[in-house]
């Protein structure tokens, strides 16, 4: 497909046969994943991690961009007559052999259980290239991604690994936010064994006198502690400290800087063998 930068550029498909194509599922609460193979060029990939949109991304085999987009669009297969809506188009972002989108994605999955083609349409130097994927056998994988998906777990390790649960001024009861992270905490859990630890650190601004500062801490933690129990958190693997107003992430003289201070800091602590295995 021709730009008006390369309007006299060499065109070159790429697709594999319909007999020797395959669309391959994997996945688990951590991610699911469908890829197709294209012939002679790389490989079209679907992927949704939990806490993240969906992606879509091209890894080839052989061919390098930086600083370069590629449109990639629902199509009809040769043998179709049925019209595409001009929105089921993303903008891929390269990055050396590695071009994702997460714009825009959901048709993408859609037109797998259509029996559509996905196809991305390349601008480079002297060349284009035209990369179709092959609609045989879509909706079975299109179906297990699905279903892998409802699966997923609501947070990554990355995000769960530090939180910080920003409390009202003299308050320590949960909010709606923190009941979501403490619950996505707890799926965490269910489904990583290498979490041997769990550390809660309640804090206060410098708001009132040291003493109540100190019990206010201690009262946010606690609280915190009692919702992860009740969730089905195991209390031997939960240590609880409470520093009062003595540890601020921010100057007590700002409005901002105090709300941050109202916070109960939770860490997760994997086991040295998982920790020396990454």
């Amino acid at each position: 497909m021709a730009t008006a930068n390369n309007a006299m550029a060499v065109t070159n498909s790429y697709q594999t046969h319909l007999e020797k194509a395959h669309w391959d599922f994997s996945g688990d609460v951590f991610g699911c994943q469908i890829s197709h193979k294209v012939q002679r060029f790389g490989t079209l990939q679907l992927i949704a991690k939990p806490g993240e949109a969906l992606t879509l991304t091209l890894q080839t085999d052989w061919l390098h961009l930086e600083n370069n987009q590629s449109t990639a669009t629902v199509v009809a297969p040769s043998w179709q007559s049925n019209e595409v809506s001009s929105s089921a188009t993303t903008l891929l972002n390269w990055q050396g052999s590695h071009a994702s989108s997460q714009k825009n994605i959901a048709v993408f999955l859609e037109a797998l259980e259509q029996g559509l083609t996905w196809q991305v349409a390349i601008s480079a130097a002297e060349t284009n290239y035209l990369i179709n994927s092959s609609p045989v056998s879509t909706q079975t994988a299109a179906n297990q991604f699905r279903v892998c998906r409802q699966q997923l777990l609501p947070q990554p390790f990355e995000y769960l690994r530090r939180l910080d649960l920003r409390f009202a001024s003299s308050s320590s009861q949960l909010q709606a936010s923190h009941e979501q992270d403490l619950y996505a905490l707890y799926r965490y859990l269910q489904a990583d064994p290498s979490i041997k630890e769990i550390l809660i650190d309640g804090h206060a601004d410098a708001s009132g006198d040291h003493l109540s500062n100190l019990l206010l801490s201690k009262e946010r933690a606690d609280e915190v502690m009692s919702r992860l129990i009740e969730l089905g958190v195991p209390a031997n693997i939960i240590q609880v400290r409470h520093h009062g107003n003595r540890a601020p992430t921010a100057s007590n003289s700002s409005v901002s800087g105090r709300e941050l201070n109202r916070r109960v800091t939770l860490r997760l602590v994997k086991s040295a063998t998982q920790v020396a295995a990454k």
